[in-house]
């Protein structure tokens, strides 16, 4: 994931108010996807996901992998903007957050 995605518990701004939130929470979501370059990232990573699963032919999962300094706000905003897109795409989707709840770094 790229390093210049917003993360909430950097800024100054918006510290307080998303530091104990986390990906999945609606207003840390709309803000990592504010960062410039977010959309184009959620859009090439669905795209790559799609193009992988359409060389599976017998029946095997694709795992992707999405992460980020901590795993609590910017890999969890991008991986479930990426499985949103896929499930419209008709896809099956499973969502894991490994590390959400981890200590903030």
């Amino acid at each position: 994931m790229s390093s210049s995605l917003r993360n909430p518990p950097k800024d100054p701004a918006v510290r307080a108010r998303m530091l104990h939130s986390t990906g999945l929470d609606p207003e840390v979501r709309a803000y990592v996807r504010s960062s410039p370059g977010a959309a184009r990232l959620i859009e090439r990573s669905t795209r790559r996901a799609l193009a992988l699963l359409d060389q599976v032919t017998d029946g095997r999962r694709v795992d992707l992998h999405v992460v980020c300094g901590g795993g609590r706000h910017r890999s969890v905003a991008v991986a479930e903007d990426i499985a949103d897109r896929l499930r419209v795409a008709g896809i099956g989707v499973e969502t894991e957050h490994r590390h959400i709840n981890r200590p903030i770094l």
